[in-house]
């Protein structure tokens, strides 16, 4: 079979399993970890605009939110009914294909740089690997997050391989502006990627040039929305000192919810799931890692509610941290530290995080990436396009560990990972021929 479509079918592989996975545990049933996105999207198809609750009584316009998921989720609502299981297996199937297409633009960098055999080897780890099998199972932004990140970075080491493309450079802004419309903070990881190109092909300032069109043309319709509905230019989402005081007040654990008790994690840790003890366990966790916002007292609530502007209660954050942070400076440095450890290791607020099957298949991915990379340092030639994905991991390291860090958030470095993972495996694996670049 030509490498091109044994791409589309191991991609075509990779949806199908996810659509048994999303029927096998049936979360469109539940909530499906829609959350904000649901009330948005009950909103959007109630004719009401894009409205959420931010210590309101009523919900208003918003910039809270990224607005991709809750406009999935509202064409999901108003084909099969507000709040129905069916609205929500809609969009994690539509989260389903997003993964076949993050299989595919992995799939092809490797093809790319290693051959056919590291197109393979990327495939088949990031259909087996269990945390981005569960993934679609969640109505959540990484799903489309995860995708345009590696479509983008495919777009950088295609212009990296043969520059001058100014098709595929419009491609990777619009890539690059898609995935931001999910998730912001891939303007960090697509910034810093943006940059580089621009330094290494400054003497076809088109390419870097049609890059950075494609993306702010993407993002311009909804960046004017939300600067007409908030009264303020935005990017795409409203909420940073929110979440920036979630990740570093005073106590802050680093994400957006409280550790789960030392006693209950070492009871957990690495068991198998499914068993009635480890799904008891497993409760009990979850009622401990609560939302930070507890720390609010009732005297913040009532200040938040009394300001008029949802642009006024994120300015009342931001001078709530800044003068916590100046009360003690230190403070700051012990919780990037804390999610620093959370990115090599794990995060102790996410129940999920202590089972086997997440851990486990982790730290096999870190072992052969690191593997990987020490291999691809000591080789004669570097890949084309392999800096742009080390500025990628750099970006969304950066962002993590300066601002709030949640085990679903490290899922697209996980995914980038996979490609010096591939690496090592092939180098370990005997070659009948020898390793080919196309």
């Amino acid at each position: 079979m030509p490498p091109r479509q044994f791409l589309f079918a191991l991609a075509c592989l990779t949806v199908a399993s996810r659509v048994a996975v999303l029927l096998w545990l049936r979360t469109y049933v539940g909530d499906a970890g829609a959350y904000e996105h649901d009330e948005i999207a009950r909103s959007l198809v109630a004719g009401e605009g894009f409205r959420y609750r931010f210590f309101t009584d009523v919900p208003e316009l918003t910039g809270h939110q990224a607005p991709v998921m809750p406009y999935l989720l509202a064409a999901g609502y108003a084909l099969f009914g507000v709040g129905s299981a069916a609205g929500k297996l809609a969009v994690e199937v539509v989260q389903a294909v997003l993964a076949g297409g993050a299989a595919a633009a992995l799939g092809w960098i490797a093809w790319q740089w290693w051959g056919r055999r590291a197109m393979v080897i990327t495939m088949v780890g990031f259909l087996a690997y269990p945390a981005f099998a569960y993934m679609p199972t969640r109505i959540q932004a990484v799903n489309w997050a995860l995708t345009f990140l590696c479509l983008a970075l495919a777009g950088f080491v295609a212009l990296a391989r043969r520059p001058g493309g100014h098709r595929m450079a419009w491609l990777t802004g619009i890539a690059g502006g898609l995935g931001a419309l999910g998730e912001p903070i891939l303007a960090a990881p697509f910034g810093l990627c943006w940059l580089w190109l621009a330094w290494t092909q400054r003497a076809q300032w088109r390419v870097p040039a049609a890059v950075a069109a494609g993306c702010a043309l993407t993002l311009a319709p909804w960046a004017a929305r939300n600067t007409m509905a908030l009264g303020a230019a935005g990017f795409v989402k409203s909420s940073f000192w929110y979440v920036a005081w979630q990740g570093n007040h005073p106590g802050a654990s680093g994400t957006d919810k409280r550790p789960v008790a030392p006693e209950v994690a070492r009871a957990l840790a690495w068991r198998v799931a499914g068993g009635r003890e480890t799904d008891h366990l497993l409760d009990e966790a979850r009622m401990q890692a609560v939302s930070v916002d507890l720390a609010l007292t009732a005297a913040d609530s009532a200040a938040l509610r009394a300001l008029a502007t949802e642009r006024e209660r994120m300015q009342w954050f931001r001078t709530r941290l800044a003068r916590e942070l100046a009360a003690d400076p230190g403070a700051y440095g012990t919780v990037v530290a804390r999610r620093a450890a959370m990115l090599v290791w794990f995060d102790p607020t996410n129940p999920r995080a202590f089972v086997f099957w997440y851990r486990a298949p982790y730290v096999v991915l870190a072992l052969l990436a690191a593997a990987g990379l020490v291999l691809l340092a000591r080789g004669p030639t570097r890949p084309p396009g392999a800096a742009s994905w080390g500025l990628a991991v750099g970006g969304l390291v950066l962002v993590h560990l300066l601002i709030i860090m949640s085990a679903r958030f490290r899922l697209p470095v996980e995914a980038l990972l996979l490609l010096p993972a591939a690496y090592a495996v092939l180098r370990l694996l005997p070659s009948p021929t020898p390793l080919k670049t196309r």
